[in-house]
């Protein structure tokens, strides 16, 4: 590894400065073009390194994540491990690959937004009503829903906004994308996963609805459009340079005991 990028989260600049500072020391140069890097480095929780993420999914490079956030389930180092920088710079280091989904939103037949998410899809009502959404999945069977909205889950996301609406963690490694509602207000439902290779299509009833990817801002959905889910031909690589175990992780984020 010869050059690096560094982004974090505006909380964090004096230990993004002090990690810079280490791989200089270690012959690596810091550059701010993501094409550029041969990785990037993202200080902060999930949302900065999920940012980090979308920045270099076009070019094909690896994240770090530095967690410098309140759980980073996403991170490969905590704040008191950058002792484990050499390793970085030597590549001695392990790649998690992650499947991706690819959203998109189509209107009057046209595709007029084309995106790649990481952790989640969440279709969910902008004012204070219930929202009915009807998913079609693979075969033409559609799903209804009455309640705030549903989120469409990678097994990397689950840990996010589909734990919180009682769906289940998912071990990255078992492929597939999960289908949670949230606050259904019909009989009680769960969350169904999908095969991998599954795909999803979603008209939009009414212009109450707006469409989130990945914690980022949402952007409200016209009346007729379509939005269109599925798995992506890529997938974000994640550096690990410690061989703790996903459930290793989860217990200690999340304090449950294993």
């Amino acid at each position: 590894m010869k050059q690096m990028m560094v982004v974090q989260k505006s909380s964090a600049e004096t230990l993004a400065a002090e990690i810079e500072g280490r791989l200089r020391k270690l012959g690596v140069s810091i550059v701010h073009n993501p094409a550029q890097c041969d990785a990037i480095i993202a200080v902060g929780g999930d949302g900065t390194i999920l940012n980090a993420a979308h920045m270099v999914l076009p070019h094909g490079k690896p994240v770090l994540g530095v967690n410098a956030g309140r759980l980073g389930f996403l991170a490969g180092l905590e704040e008191h491990e950058l002792d484990l920088l050499p390793r970085l710079a030597a590549g001695d280091f392990a790649l998690d690959y992650r499947m991706l989904l690819h959203v998109q939103v189509e209107q009057h037949g046209r595709v007029v937004r084309d995106s790649v998410c990481v952790n989640d899809a969440v279709l969910a009502r902008r004012f204070p009503r219930i929202a009915e959404i009807n998913v079609t999945c693979n075969d033409g069977q559609t799903l209804s829903y009455l309640g705030d909205g549903v989120i469409f889950a990678t097994p990397t996301g689950s840990t996010a906004y589909n734990f919180s609406a009682g769906g289940p963690v998912v071990q990255p490694g078992i492929e597939s994308i999960l289908l949670t509602p949230i606050c259904n207000h019909k009989a009680p439902a769960r969350t169904i996963m999908f095969a991998a290779d599954s795909h999803f299509s979603v008209v939009i009833p009414d212009e109450e609805l707006a469409l989130g990817i990945d914690a980022q801002e949402p952007i409200p959905l016209q009346r007729g459009s379509r939005v269109l889910v599925r798995r992506h031909s890529s997938q974000a690589a994640f550096i690990r340079l410690k061989p703790a175990s996903f459930l290793e992780i989860f217990s200690e984020k999340m304090g449950v005991g294993l």
